[in-house]
């Protein structure tokens, strides 16, 4: 994964954790934690290089929202697959 691009899209701040489960450890790891983002605000992850294996993924979730708002939270990502034939 080359890019990761958050955007808060609600009318009010929001708290963005982004995680990333390894399934080869079965656990998940915080790239990204209790990040507030106002309206309108994003996040953006790019020149990184994330290897994602067989059964990992990558999880975007908003924690809380001030006020009463309703959470609406946009991602997207790229990502290159590469083929392995041998599974190593």
């Amino acid at each position: 994964m080359s890019l990761l691009f958050i955007t808060n899209a609600s009318s009010n701040a929001s708290d963005i954790d982004v995680q990333w489960y390894r399934a080869s450890v079965a656990t998940s790891f915080f790239i990204i934690g209790g990040t507030n983002l106002s309206q309108g605000e994003f996040i953006k992850i790019d020149n990184a290089f994330i290897v994602l294996e067989a059964g990992d993924y990558i999880t975007v979730e908003t924690t809380g929202t001030a006020g009463s708002g309703v959470p609406d939270t946009d991602a997207f990502c790229t990502v290159e697959e590469f083929f392995n034939p041998v599974g190593g």
